[in-house]
């Protein structure tokens, strides 16, 4: 029909992309999570796209300000009447107001697409992460309240429970922020995290609290990279190959103890910033506590690009022999050994450094568009 009516070339659209998702190893692994094989699920780590990663088994989407500021820019006209809407309706409101406003816009078109998918899971899948006030890492309260708003304003909007996670850093004040959200049943995400004790830590705040649905973020490149740095500054040859274990490390330790010897229920690890294949195999599981991933639109397709075996790693040993190297990073150390970062040193570790600086930049990117 669509062929007599002059749309061939939608016909061939259609015919390319089931052929794709027939062949997709993302496609394969939601199956096999369907089928209780493994316990991996899969999701969209971009503003926009999510679609494409639906069709193919997609069941969640994270954003934060540089992946908010990148669909401003890939779509100007979309968002420039966003921001007229949300001027006209909200006079004199102060740009932080804004930009959170504006965000929530971006979110509920994402809720509405995964509504759905968290409604036939019984609220089990089909999440948006929401990133607050990066520049608030530090505030507690300002934290939570920026929370509790949005999370009010999205229940209106969505006219019930909202199918979303609130992104807070693993900052010490962090931890503050989710104990009282948590205990009002509000789910959260916490990112900008890298190491076993911050795992530790939130989860154990997450698991005494109300909330279905948490994660907890193993930021895997924002890791990996300065430890291959720091291992090339002293002149390990493979320093590229051994660091990309780094995260792999983080991820199995956290997962055992985790979920095998504290037996925490209310949170799952979740990966991010991936940067090839192996991170995604890396958090492959078969155990009773899923892992989920994010995975920019770019390296889901190059997941996709060759055929792969989707099997369970969880419990694979790392190598003696990169163990050893990995130890030669100091940012490793600190990530992998429990002890190795106090509470008060969440703030003060490189990478935290790092990404929060990059975020704060970006935020207030968004904040001098809205002006």
């Amino acid at each position: 029909m669509l062929t007599s009516w002059g749309a061939k070339d939608k016909v061939e659209y259609i015919k390319a992309e089931v052929t794709d998702i027939k062949k997709s190893n993302l496609t394969k692994l939601s199956y096999m999570s369907d089928k209780n094989e493994i316990n991996t699920r899969w999701g969209n780590d971009y503003a926009s796209g999510l679609t494409r990663a639906i069709r193919r088994g997609g069941i969640l989407v994270t954003t934060n300000p540089p992946l908010i500021n990148m669909d401003r820019k890939n779509n100007p006209e979309v968002w420039a009447q966003r921001l007229e809407e949300l001027k006209a309706a909200n006079s004199g409101i102060s740009s932080d107001k804004l930009v959170s406003l504006l965000t929530m816009k971006v979110v509920l078109e994402n809720c509405k697409e995964l509504r759905p998918i968290f409604e036939a899971s019984e609220e089990k899948f089909g999440y948006v992460s929401l990133q607050i006030n990066p520049k608030n890492y530090n505030d507690a309260v300002k934290m939570a309240e920026e929370i509790e708003f949005l999370y009010e304003e999205l229940k209106k909007e969505l006219n019930g429970t909202p199918n979303v996670v609130f992104k807070v850093p693993g900052t010490k004040a962090s931890l503050d922020t989710v104990k009282r959200v948590t205990a009002k049943g509000i789910g959260v995400n916490i990112t900008v995290s890298f190491s076993v004790d911050q795992h530790l830590a939130f989860a154990e705040v997450i698991e005494q609290g109300n909330a279905k649905v948490s994660f907890v973020v193993m930021m895997n490149g924002r890791l990996d990279d300065p430890i291959r740095d720091e291992l090339q500054e002293i002149g390990l040859p493979d320093a590229q190959e051994v660091a990309k274990w780094g995260s792999t490390a983080i991820i199995r330790r956290s997962y055992d103890l985790l979920y095998r010897k504290n037996k925490y229920k209310k949170s799952a690890i979740l990966t991010a910033s991936l940067r090839g294949p192996w991170n995604i195999d890396a958090s492959i599981t078969d155990g009773e506590i899923p892992i989920f991933i994010t995975s920019f639109p770019d390296k889901a397709e190059e997941y996709d690009s060759e055929k792969r075996e989707i099997v369970s790693h969880i419990d694979e040993e790392i190598p003696a022999e990169i163990l050893e190297k990995l130890m030669k990073s100091k940012l490793f150390k600190q990530a992998y050994e429990v002890g190795g970062l106090t509470v008060d040193g969440f703030d003060a570790y490189k990478p935290v450094i790092v990404t929060l600086d990059g975020f704060i930049k970006v935020y207030e990117e968004l904040v001098e568009y809205t002006r």
